[in-house]
């Protein structure tokens, strides 16, 4: 299967695939990109796609008005008392503090006196707090030691809410820590699910744990609550963060953002009560510089959201029941991320380039329409649970894979170039295939030709009739090739382009397509050096096979001949005329060279040469001189032929056919 390249390419490609899905589905479920490239996704999505601010909740603020008021922070217990008071009066719901009253004041009364107000209202919630180390267990985090109010306090409160913040590794908080467990094993919960737990008139004992979700008992239903290894619940931010009071013009009239009250003025009368009366209020420092409260949340830019405006945005998911989980169920995103790698693949082995930019855009595409999808999703009905933001976090790693596949196809295709320009050179010249695939590059290949100076040499072999019928055509055939072999292993040596075999003959070109510097001289090197490896291979017991060769230089049309559907390189002329007529056996005798009288002049006076007189050529007035070279320089024939008896110019020239 791997020896075929089609073959080869699916196994490696489905493998891709495979690999694509198993290490996307395990990063899935390992959470490993989570705090990565999902929760920027993730943060996108609640940015584009806030939840609606209910009037359900309205912070009170201790701002930076409220200190001033009071000449102190933290402020006198008294003035929570009379905050509390006021809110009693105004028919709140829920009172839940985002206040540490972990220690007695210098002034106990203040104590009592908070008290009091809280037994009257009957309705307070103060807040815990874990310190002291953490370990996070089965959907909850466990403390060492508990910072709780004090007794007090603690005895006249309705109920106690942690308020341990949990930001993730890039510093953002997106979940709400609904559940943990003190040093005794006790289980607290977080200060908005008690503060919901108790407007909705439900009992935090009643809470219960099935798998991955908490689930709280009430009249109107059970609000069910998606939580992490942690007992984290994520948080659907309803806006960003409140513009501070000493910016708005008039409380609570920005559309978008919680209603946030200034405490000072909750005390001294000035708010509405149409912005307490039923509803879940929450007292912590905002806008406040003696206080560092405040986190980054997905929707804050380059602000950050006070802690008591994220317990707000925390109870409103669970009073409206949408929990923005942060993707999909591994098992939607294994299937999609499974569509995606391998439509990716598909369309990358299909258009390439192409394929992988349509990938992308289909990619973007089902992005824009998931992140859509989410903002609808959250306008569901009330109690319709978790909204998953899409895994695209996930499904960017299918552009990897799909690189990997393009990737692995451009080796391949380089591999089966490599192979091609091999193959083909086996049928045509290296230096014509090369010039072949340059012209089609520049699209400039064509039928035509252009004038060129150059060497033509044939070869044929004498006595071939006779050679043959004492031979299978098997062994002949063999017979053939081995001498090929052996003289193309020799022009290649000699920068010659063996432009054609014809049975028994051969044709070479010096200088076309390509330049060859010196190339009579090399041609004729060449063909002597020829004639010596044939006749040490008959010496060796070869075959009686011999060749006799004719060479001739001058001009020539050389270029593509044939038809637009199948063409070949050849060369066209007197030239080439002369040096196939030279090939005769009377002439080129057996294991010699002949060579025009252009071709002797053009190798230089170290040759040693036979003139072998004139013949008369087919096509031309004059004769042809003509010469057996025995030597040229350092390269001699090894047998070379006395010379002729008389001059071939009588003889009757058959020429090369």
């Amino acid at each position: 299967m791997f020896s075929r390249r089609k073959g080869r390419q699916r196994a490696i490609l489905a493998g891709v695939v495979l690999l694509g899905v198993l290490s996307g589905g395990w990063l899935a479920n390992e959470g490993l990109l989570d705090t990565g490239l999902q929760t920027t996704v993730y943060d996108y999505a609640i940015s584009s796609a806030p939840a609606r601010v209910r009037n359900q909740i309205t912070v009170v603020a201790i701002d930076e008005k409220t200190v001033q008021r009071y000449d102190r922070y933290p402020l006198p217990r008294r003035v929570y008392a009379d905050a509390v008071g006021a809110l009693k009066k105004a028919g709140a719901a829920v009172i839940a503090f985002d206040v540490g009253f972990y220690s007695q004041t210098d002034r106990p009364e203040e104590d009592l006196l908070l008290a009091a107000a809280m037994k009257d209202a009957g309705n307070v919630i103060l807040a815990m707090q874990g310190n002291a180390g953490q370990a996070i267990g089965d959907r909850t985090v466990r403390y060492t030691s508990v910072n709780q109010p004090i007794a007090v306090l603690r005895d006249a409160a309705a109920g106690l809410g942690m308020v341990n913040i949990f930001p993730d590794p890039d510093g953002r908080v997106r979940d709400s820590q609904l559940r943990v467990s003190g040093p005794n094993g006790a289980t607290y919960y977080s200060l908005p699910l008690v503060a919901v737990a108790r407007a909705l008139r439900a009992e935090p004992k009643d809470i219960r744990i099935d798998g991955d979700r908490l689930i709280l008992p009430t009249r109107l239903g059970e609000k069910v609550m998606p939580i992490d290894r942690r007992g984290g619940m994520p948080v659907y931010y309803a806006s960003e963060p409140a513009t501070p009071i000493s910016l708005q013009k008039e409380p609570c009239k920005i559309p978008g953002e919680f209603c946030v009250v200034s405490l000072v003025d909750l005390v001294e009368g000035r708010i509405p009560a149409n912005l307490l009366v039923g509803r879940t209020i929450f007292i912590g420092a905002h806008s406040l510089d003696a206080a560092a409260d405040d986190y980054p949340v997905p929707n804050s830019s380059a602000a950050k959201m006070w802690g008591v405006e994220i317990w707000a945005n925390a109870a409103q998911s669970i009073f409206t029941n949408r929990y923005p989980v942060i993707k999909q169920s591994l098992p939607v995103t294994a299937l999609t991320l499974l569509l995606f790698i391998a439509g990716g693949v598909f369309l990358v082995v299909r258009f390439r380039l192409f394929g992988f930019l349509g990938a992308l855009v289909t990619l973007g595409v089902y992005g824009a329409i998931s992140l859509v999808a989410f903002g609808v999703g959250k306008d569901a009905q009330l109690g319709a649970g978790a909204v998953e933001a899409p895994s695209l976090g996930y499904y960017v790693l299918s552009v990897f894979w799909w690189v990997m596949a393009l990737g692995y196809l451009l080796v391949e295709e380089q591999r089966s170039l490599s192979s091609t320009q091999a193959t083909f050179g086996r049928f045509v010249n290296p230096s014509v295939a090369r010039t072949i695939m340059d012209r089609e590059e520049e699209g400039s290949l064509g039928l035509g030709g252009e004038e060129k100076q150059v060497t033509v040499l044939f070869g044929d072999i004498r006595g071939f009739t006779t050679l043959s019928e004492g031979m299978t055509p098997g062994t002949l055939l063999d017979t053939l090739n081995r001498y090929f072999e052996g003289i193309v292993t020799i022009v290649n040596r000699y920068e010659g382009n063996v432009n054609k075999y014809n049975g028994d003959n051969i044709m070479v070109i010096w200088n076309a397509p390509l330049p060859v510097a010196d190339h009579a001289r090399k041609a004729v090197s060449c063909a002597l050096e020829i004639q010596g490896w044939i006749v040490s291979e008959r010496a060796k017991g070869g075959p009686d096979v011999s060749f006799g060769f004719g060479i001739n230089t001058g001009p020539v049309v050389a270029g593509f001949l044939g038809a637009k559907g199948r063409m070949e390189y050849t060369v066209i002329g007197d030239t080439a005329n002369v040096a196939s007529r030279l090939t005769s056996a009377d002439i080129a005798r057996r294991d010699q060279v002949a060579v025009s009288g252009a071709t002797l002049a053009a190798v230089g006076e170290d040759a040693l040469a036979i003139d072998l007189g004139a013949i008369a050529v087919k096509g031309r007035a004059a004769p042809v001189r003509c010469w057996q070279v025995d030597r040229l320089g350092a390269v001699a024939n090894p047998n070379p032929a006395p010379p002729p008896e008389k001059p071939v110019g009588v003889a009757v020239v058959g020429g090369f056919h």
